[in-house]
């Protein structure tokens, strides 16, 4: 064998072989492992960057918690520019014009922004930064206890889609005109809803705040903080659509004199007397129902003023006296009785300088409860007559000092005898200085108990034919009214002599229905001499009478504080319709006094002065949240976080990163009145991941 032919078939070369396919397969396998492990890191590095934003967004809800648990005292917390009462503020979705994290200037703040708030993680160069978006939870906070129309009622027709409009456009009553009260008189004068005038806003000194929008066909003036403000911009203001009446009918009329100290519902007409009786009472008690005052005092002399100098509580009693909360609020309350205050003509109320009053209105599915109210429509009612008529019963008054009168023909009663004027009379001759008085009483007058109670008797004449020989007067008494001795005129020629006694049979008929024994008409003669003589023919009362009527509403001052010092309190826990009323309300130096309209007011015009601070949760007009809430003390927020990867800043756009709803419970408020930073409960209700 040659040495090529062993060499060809020598094993050395093969070994050689298996080497490089094992080589390769190494390498093979380690590059793909390699490349796997590379693949890996860089997964890594990129969850670290995922993980980071979502890092970011856990952080960044925790510090908006925070912030909303601290209030003022949160970092970085600044004080709105406008004025307010800032010590010790947090977020309680008040009528101050902040947000969830304060003020902007005069801008509700509910952005949280948190530059740099997360370092680089994973494959990113730079921190990242974020935004937290905060909105109140519909139904919940300090106004979120009761259903209403809401702060964004789309339906600008609706009478109570805002706080507080006026539709007054002429004349002196008319306008807002608005004058908060306090250190220099800069503070803000609060308001939950917007705010409209067909005329002009003035705004002396301070500010008002609120959360809707301002609206004005006229000027403005003075610092206004709102959603939205738009002045001198006529045909802007939609005149309000006018709500039903509470009364279809006059209700059954009540004698406010015979009421104690707790009032019914029903048809009022004598505004002294009213006065009289409410303010005899250290608290007056008004029940659940319907009120239709339409006062006829004007019409006689006086005023058709209810003048309140004592403490009213309207509605179903709480049982504390405490104003407010001394009645149960439809805000408050999702089933309520309450009462309805309904005004006529030129009827209205007058505050004295401490008077205090609460009227809670009726539940009304949610909707506004109609508290106090101007009749819209109606006329007085035509007057009608009873002409001439006698008495059914005549009863002779006997004793001592009384002379028996002779009636002629001889044995005809006294009450045929004076019935008509004719042949029959009577004659009283005096037997003695001693016996020298005569007296008949007549009652049971035809057609009288026909006149509806409550009536207005514009006129009563008595006519008596008669003749006499004493100088001294003949005089009616309409028994148990005054004034008493009302002295009939002389005979005219035909020989009837008259009186008036109109106020007497008004003031009778305001207490109740006539009947057989109301009115009893006294016809008196006293002081004659022996042997004078009175004759009695006959005796006929003829009465004018105005039936009660829904009379239509005129412009005038409806509610009104003229002392100008006013340290009482007036709150209306439901809506005020009083498209002819103005209200003039002017607190004085008393930083106790309050006045609150609780869902909103339609009227002619309105002049307010506030203290500052009103009490906490009671802006001067609001309107409250729609839905039923948690109670005043819950307040619940949805915060949306948003991430700017790598981003110094995160003014707008990032990642919807996570959302949560956070409920916030406040304790019982202190002396204060208010909630206490740090001293809230902070409860997550969800933590949503978003995509």
């Amino acid at each position: 064998m040659t040495e090529f032919s062993r060499r060809f078939r020598d094993d050395r070369g093969a070994m050689l072989v298996i080497a490089l396919v094992i080589i390769t397969t190494v390498a093979v396998v380690t590059g793909a492992l390699l490349s796997k492990s590379w693949t890996n890191v860089r997964a890594t590095v990129s969850l670290r960057g995922v993980a980071g934003t979502s890092y970011a967004a856990d952080a960044s809800a925790k510090i908006a918690i925070n912030n909303l648990r601290l209030g003022k005292d949160a970092p970085g917390w600044v004080t709105p520019s406008f004025p307010g009462v800032w010590t010790n503020w947090v977020y309680t979705n008040n009528a101050d014009g902040t947000g969830c994290f304060g003020a902007d200037g005069t801008n509700p703040d509910n952005v949280l922004e948190l530059n740099n708030v997360y370092p680089a993680a994973g494959d990113q160069t730079s921190s990242s930064s974020a935004r937290v978006e905060c909105s109140q939870v519909p139904g919940t906070g300090l106004f979120g206890a009761g259903a209403g129309v809401g702060v964004n009622d789309p339906d600008p027709t609706d009478a109570f889609a805002r706080a507080l409009t006026t539709i007054g456009n002429s004349g002196t009553l008319q306008g807002i005109s608005l004058k908060p009260l306090g250190t220099g008189n800069t503070a803000p004068m609060p308001m939950r809803g917007g705010v409209a005038s067909e005329s002009f806003i003035d705004v002396d000194n301070g500010a008002l705040v609120t959360d809707g929008y301002v609206w004005a066909e006229g000027s403005c003036t003075g610092q206004i903080v709102g959603s939205e403000k738009i002045c001198n911009s006529p045909g802007k203001v939609p005149t309000p659509a006018t709500p039903t009446s509470p009364v279809s009918s006059v209700p059954s009329y009540r004698d406010a004199t015979a009421q104690g100290c707790t009032f019914q519902p029903g048809f009022y007409n004598n505004a002294s007397d009213l006065s009289a009786a409410v303010n005899a009472c250290g608290t007056a008690y008004f029940a659940s129902g319907a009120y239709y005052f339409d006062f006829r005092d004007a019409d006689h002399g006086g005023s058709n003023t209810w003048t309140i100098s004592t403490k009213v509580v309207g509605g179903e009693s709480t049982g504390t006296g405490t104003i407010p909360g001394a009645c149960r609020s439809p805000i408050t309350n999702a089933s309520v009785t309450g009462v309805q205050f309904v005004f006529g003509n030129s009827s209205r109320m007058s505050l004295s300088d401490s008077a205090q009053v609460e009227l809670c209105g009726p539940s009304n599915s949610g909707n506004a409860p109609m508290t106090i109210y101007q009749q819209p429509t109606g006329t007085t009612s035509s007057s009608s007559s009873v002409n001439d008529v006698s008495a059914a019963t005549a009863t002779e008054q006997t004793g001592s000092k009384y002379n028996v009168g002779v009636a002629t023909p001889n044995g005809t009663s006294v009450r045929d005898a004076t019935a008509n004027a004719d042949a029959s009379s009577v004659t009283w001759t005096m037997a003695s200085n001693a016996k020298n008085e005569m007296g008949v009483d007549y009652r049971d007058f035809p057609g009288l108990s026909a006149i509806p109670a409550g009536s207005d008797v514009t006129s009563a004449q008595l006519r008596i034919k008669y003749a006499k020989t004493t100088a001294q007067n003949l005089t009616v008494t309409v028994k148990d009214q005054t004034p008493a001795n009302a002295v009939v005129s002389a005979p005219d020629v035909s020989g009837w002599g008259t009186v008036d006694i109109s106020s007497q049979l008004r003031d009778q008929l305001e207490r109740g229905t006539f009947d057989a024994n109301k009115p009893t008409l006294q016809l008196r003669l006293t002081g004659a001499s022996k042997d004078q003589t009175v004759t009695i023919d006959a005796v006929k009362l003829s009465v004018t009478y105005v039936p009660p009527s829904l009379r239509a509403a005129v412009d005038g001052t409806l509610i009104d504080a003229p002392g100008g010092n006013f340290q009482g309190r007036f709150v209306v826990q439901g809506a005020t319709f009083a498209p002819h009323g103005y209200i003039n309300l002017v607190p004085g130096s008393s930083n106790q006094a309050l006045v609150a309209f609780r869902w909103g007011i339609v009227a002619l015009g309105v002049a307010f002065k506030a203290q500052p601070p009103q009490t906490f949760g009671y802006p001067l007009v609001s309107i409250p949240d729609a839905g039923t809430g948690f109670g005043s003390r819950v307040t619940v927020v949805d915060l949306k976080v948003y991430v700017c990867v790598q981003a110094g800043s995160c003014t707008s756009g990032g990642r919807h990163a996570l959302t949560v709803r956070v409920m916030i419970t406040d304790p019982p408020y202190g002396s204060s009145g208010a909630p206490v930073p740090g001293k809230r409960k902070m409860e997550v209700l969800s933590w949503a991941e978003q995509n």
